[in-house]
């Protein structure tokens, strides 16, 4: 998988019969880590053996591992008992005696459980002489909160059913508040349903654990002595997920988050402090952060999550690289330049932005800021290097579309080992191949030389494959940009373009390209007859053009013309990353703007992750969607405080 840093992170769960069947659990690969101290587990199993040869009746089983259940998961975690280990002896099992109440019915039938001693009462902690008199047990028990008592118990019955359940999981895979299980409700016929506040609640305690995990990264090297600094990581992102909902500015949101949450929150003062200013770019040794620094914070938070088992695709994995832009309204920005018009504007911020496109796991492992148009490369190539500096992935294939056909981009994938695949732009040369292809079928052509390739290697090949017929396309068409404002109007002689590209000041060099993407393509060394350059234009309506580096005689190529529609999924991720989990970001300081993305880059990673990994602890893997503006609800609700154990988030 590849995203594992250390042993830290990795964990060797128990082997368990688990007796699953795959037809009814999806998720029967998926081993999340032990559900309880191991030693603890031995020590339980000294007493009353769990998981072995001894046979139970179902009664005395579902009591039994229900008991288990309570002390090994919910007691050492719940906020009701602050330290169960610290508890007396009596107050252990008045305690366990209050679980197993719910399961008989009164005090009276407790107290006749117990009086009976065997394998119930010695889990529950009793054994002779310790007072099991109804009136003993009554006192004891009611002490303790009634609705912490009943919630917990259910609980445990719920967990307690993940054993008795022959076609479910094993009890070692159950999360600590779990619901019953899917197979429970085939077995018995009843219809399986999940609670808004049930999902809501189940998804922030999640969501605590990817927190507490990314949190390392995200610090800033705050000042100790700020007033920001009162407020843990987890505050600050509750407010940019709040920003996100409301789909309102800083100002306006930290007020009404404040008014909404029993919490104390931070103000938008607090979310600029924490956010880092820059540094004199004339003065690069002034050691204050950059776009890049961000950046890379938030890839190795994306990496830090992938850590957590099942989450990380398995290799290779495949990748895709896209450019998007967000309209601007204030002042002239360096960082803001010119686009197709769209919405009244021709200024834009340009962001690069690299994801996964495994099927349920595309996660977006980078998005930055870029300025120029020879930044494509740049960015793609530093964002490359970054995340295998945080994580050693199985890269396989890389897909983009005809904006990013540049020579410095292809060379960028080679340089990091990536095949690639870029659909052809709309130029003769491939509108002719894509007619001129068997129709229904599919075709490839090779040894393709660009003159214009400033590289030591200018040959590839083409796929030529029919469009499928179920193919959509993407929903949200990112403008063809012109990433400047710099525009060259001198001719060559003989009243050609510029050599210089669109993509550089009218003093800077000339950059690396393939060509004008509106041009003619140079044909290739031997054109075939079927590219006779008498035949026309050759447009095509039924096939679609690659240029790829892969050698297209040993590749399926309908598989790889059917592979590369996964490309849309960035489409939707973008999509997702500007109008769902990012509030609105009116300032014009390019860091902020980084950090705001940043945040819904984090928060588009969580959803996919959470959708990956919370039907299990629902109960139904096949059918549990969770939507991206509950995603954000279950962020603003989650007490990042109780996060996995080790990650302080108050740094």
């Amino acid at each position: 998988m590849g995203f594992e840093r250390d042993d830290l992170y990795r964990y060797d769960p128990p082997q368990y019969p688990n007796g699953v069947d795959p037809s009814l659990d999806p998720f029967a690969a998926y081993t999340p880590p032990p559900t309880y101290d191991v030693d603890q587990w031995e020590e339980k199993n000294q007493i009353v053996e769990l998981g072995g040869n001894t046979e139970y009746d179902e009664e005395i089983k579902k009591m039994l591992w229900a008991l288990r259940h309570f002390e090994l998961r919910i007691a050492p975690q719940c906020d009701e008992i602050d330290d169960w280990n610290a508890l007396d002896r009596r107050t252990q099992r008045m305690y366990r005696a209050g679980i197993l109440k719910k399961f008989v019915g009164g005090y009276r039938e407790l107290e006749e459980i117990l009086e009976k001693g065997g394998p119930v009462a010695r889990e529950a902690g009793f054994f002779p002489g310790d007072g099991t008199n109804y009136s003993t047990l009554s006192a004891a028990i009611s002490e303790f909160d009634a609705d912490f008592l009943s919630e917990a118990a259910e609980y445990s019955r719920n967990a307690a059913l993940y054993s008795l359940t022959p076609r479910g999981r094993s009890f070692d895979r159950a999360p600590p508040y779990p619901s019953k299980p899917r197979a429970y409700y085939l077995e018995n016929g009843e219809e399986w349903t999940v609670g808004m506040d049930q999902k809501i609640t189940e998804a922030s305690r999640v969501v605590a654990e990817y927190m507490a995990l990314v949190a390392p990264s995200l610090r800033f090297d705050r000042d100790r002595s700020a007033p920001n600094y009162q407020y843990s990581i987890g505050d600050i992102y509750r407010l940019l997920a709040h920003l996100a909902i409301e789909q309102c500015a800083a100002k306006n949101g930290a007020e009404l988050l404040a008014w909404q949450s029993d919490r104390d929150t931070p103000s938008a003062s607090t979310l600029s402090e924490y956010i880092p200013t820059s540094g004199d770019s004339e003065k690069p040794e002034d050691g204050k952060p950059e776009v890049e620094d961000i950046e890379e914070k938030f890839i190795e938070a994306t990496c830090r999550l992938l850590e957590r088992e099942t989450l990380a695709p398995s290799g290779p994995i495949h990748l895709a690289y896209d450019l998007t832009t967000v309209g601007w309204y204030g002042e002239e920005n360096k960082w803001v330049t010119g686009s197709v018009k769209k919405d009244n504007t021709t200024e834009f911020w340009h962001y690069a932005v690299l994801s996964t496109v495994s099927p349920g796991q595309n996660y977006i492992l980078g998005a930055t800021p870029i300025k120029e148009r020879s930044e494509k490369a740049e960015a793609l190539n530093r964002m490359l290097r970054q995340v295998r500096q945080n994580a050693d992935p199985d890269f396989g294939r890389i897909y983009m579309d005809s904006q990013l056909f540049q020579a410095d981009v292809v060379t960028t994938c080679r340089e990091h080992g990536l095949n690639w695949m870029i659909q052809a732009p709309e130029a003769e040369l491939y509108t002719k191949m894509a007619a001129s292809a068997p129709p229904g079928e599919s075709d490839k052509v090779s040894d393709i030389t660009f003159t214009k390739f400033n590289a030591s290697y200018q040959t590839f090949n083409a796929i030529i494959c029919p469009i499928h017929e179920e193919e959509v396309g993407y929903e949200e068409i990112t403008p063809e940009t012109k990433l400047t404002r710099y525009r060259d109007t001198s001719k060559r002689e003989g009243g050609g373009d510029s050599t210089v590209s669109e993509g550089s000041a009218p003093d800077g060099p000339v950059q690396n390209q393939l060509d004008d993407f509106g041009g003619d393509m140079p044909a290739p060394k031997d054109t075939p007859d079927y590219l006779d350059a008498d035949e026309g234009t050759g447009e095509s309506d039924t096939h679609t053009v690659w240029i790829t580096d892969m050698d297209v005689d040993e590749r399926d190529l309908d598989g790889l013309g059917y592979q590369y529609r996964h490309r849309w999924k960035i489409e939707t991720a973008i999509r997702q990353l500007k109008h769902t989990f990012q509030g609105q970001c009116r300032s014009s300081d390019r860091l902020t703007r980084t950090v705001y993305f940043g945040a819904a880059q984090l928060f588009f990673n969580f959803w996919v992750a959470l959708n990956r990994e919370l039907p299990y602890h629902l109960g139904d893997p096949g059918r549990f969607r969770l939507t991206g503006l509950e995603t954000l609800h279950a962020l603003r609700e989650a007490d990042f405080e109780v996060g996995k154990p080790g990650n302080n988030l108050l740094i």
